[in-house]
């Protein structure tokens, strides 16, 4: 592969759906404020827009040159501005294939090449067959030098290392749960935003009052209702269908050296996670599934220059609770389960009760003040105490020699474990209500991503504080904690955590 290949045309049409896809939540809300404010006009910025990005793909497309030589791949490309980038074999650590729907089409695939401390963007090649992209994967991982005895005997180096040694599949019947237990209603915001910039032509006063003559017992309330009924309806719905369509088919391999996911419906994903790069495991229970005893397995991995939505990547999208530690010693044996020694004592129970419902303690008298019904917002404050008293319960770590097991619950109840050799940092803070009940605040930060994953427990007492702090440090044996180590808990130094 030492002479430069160029992709295929499809690549051009690619970065385009690519980009929009990127904004797609923008462009909807741009949209709707666009043609209600600009009689029209907004349509023709949006077709000029769509126009240069489709120029611009067409150039890149043209300009874009890749090949494997010396050890490393090489890519060049740029429009106005030329890059030429050099990945040695060395560096690469995954390589990911993945089958977009523009792909699919023309049955072609995209390649993600990734380093330590590579972007993945300017390592992505949009559009090759999959006989290119398995031949570009085979050489990438081929490293030079001395021939093994295996290899002289026809068994390389490359074909042990995939060798598929487990498989984990997720059923259909579990797909289905799982997107009906999804509760991510994150989109709830995106969608009022979108119907912001057409609230009044739709909803007016003549709505109103039309609504009030053909529907008996309509008033404010029942209008209120129906409209956040109709928005977490609309929600759960995409929310539903975004499960179907990232986990469809989902199946978890285990090699030699690494991981590697294959899921989607649509956009057929590709993905491989060197065991070396991972840095923690994470079991993440729902509030609508933990009642059934289920919940969702996450791994944190280094580098690769991923977003914060990115970085933390699935492994299980919908696992039993009770089967969590099979699943470990299947696919993640190194990863142990310490049982739990350190929780929150008695006397901050009450703390944890509260905490959750100060925010609308303040906000209450202003909402009541500003809105008929506002006084509604009170009956949260009982659910509010409920969710406290569950993060009171939840709390909890563990330690043995090697390894460190947090359980916390913001909404969800997360159950997190790492290695000591993987934990960045430990921090302990401690606010002024925290100080006359004499506990604190336990973070550990392991890497994730292009940052740090955060495994915070509230209200500690100090020694325990002290037993993980000198467990980090590798002083595991030592019951009491350092002076210098003492002197600084006890004193100001303390960072503030509310």
């Amino acid at each position: 592969m030492s002479d430069f290949k160029k992709q295929h045309p499809v690549a051009a049409v690619s970065q385009v759906f690519e980009t929009i896809k990127q904004n797609f939540i923008t462009l909807i809300i741009l949209f709707f404020i666009g043609t209600s404010n600009t009689e029209g006009y907004f349509l023709y910025f949006l077709a000029a827009a769509l126009g240069l990005s489709l120029f611009a793909g067409v150039f890149g497309w043209w300009v874009f040159r890749y090949r494997v030589k010396d050890d490393e791949l090489q890519i060049r490309k740029g429009v106005f501005v030329k890059n030429n980038i050099y990945m040695s074999k060395d560096r690469i650590q995954v390589i990911d294939i993945t089958e977009g729907l523009i792909q699919r089409l023309f049955g072609l695939v995209k390649v993600e090449i990734k380093t330590a401390g590579g972007g993945t963007e300017s390592a992505t090649i949009s559009a090759i067959t999959r006989e290119e992209a398995e031949a570009l994967r085979t050489e990438l991982r081929k490293k030079n030098g001395p021939v093994s005895a295996e290899a002289e005997d026809g068994f390389t180096d490359e074909q042990e290392e995939e060798e598929i040694l487990d498989t984990w599949k997720l059923p259909n019947k579990d797909l289905v749960y799982a997107a009906f237990t999804s509760g991510n209603f994150g989109l709830i915001a995106s969608i009022l935003g979108a119907v912001s910039g057409q609230l009044n032509e739709v909803i007016n006063e003549e709505t109103i009052e039309y609504l009030y003559e053909i529907l008996p017992g309509f008033n404010n309330v029942t209008m209120i209702i129906m409209v956040v009924v109709a928005i977490i309806v609309v929600s759960w719905t995409l929310s539903f269908l975004g499960v179907i369509f990232n986990y469809s088919d989902f199946r978890l391999q285990k090699t030699k050296k690494e991981l590697i996911i294959t899921s989607g419906l649509i956009e057929r994903k590709h993905i491989t996670i060197p065991f070396d790069r991972i840095q923690a495991v994470r079991f993440v229970e729902g509030v609508i599934r933990q009642p059934f005893g289920y919940g969702m397995v996450y791994v944190e991995s280094a580098g690769f220059n991923q977003t914060q939505k990115d970085r933390s990547i699935v492994i299980a999208p919908y696992l039993a609770a009770d089967a969590f530690s099979t699943f470990l010693s299947d696919f993640l044996p190194e990863y142990q389960e310490p049982d739990y020694e350190m929780t929150p004592q008695p006397k901050v129970k009450f703390r944890y009760i509260r905490r959750p419902a100060y925010l609308i303690l303040l906000v209450l008298p202003i909402v009541w003040f500003l809105l008929d019904y506002g006084w509604l917002l009170g009956l949260m404050l009982p659910v509010m105490g409920f969710l406290g008293w569950l993060r009171y319960r939840d709390a909890a770590i563990g330690i043995n020699e090697e390894y460190i097991r947090s359980r916390f619950r913001n909404i969800s109840r997360t159950t997190a474990i790492s290695k000591r050799i993987r934990v960045q940092n430990v921090e302990l803070s401690q606010n002024p209500f925290q100080k006359r009940k004499q506990v604190y605040s336990l973070s550990t930060t392991v890497a994730s991503g292009a940052g740090g994953m955060n495994f915070e427990v509230d209200d500690l007492d100090k020694d325990d504080c002290m037993q993980v702090y000198n467990w980090v440090a590798g002083n595991v044996s030592v019951t009491e904690p350092d002076d210098a180590v003492e002197e600084m808990i006890n004193s100001d130094q303390a960072g503030s955590h509310f």
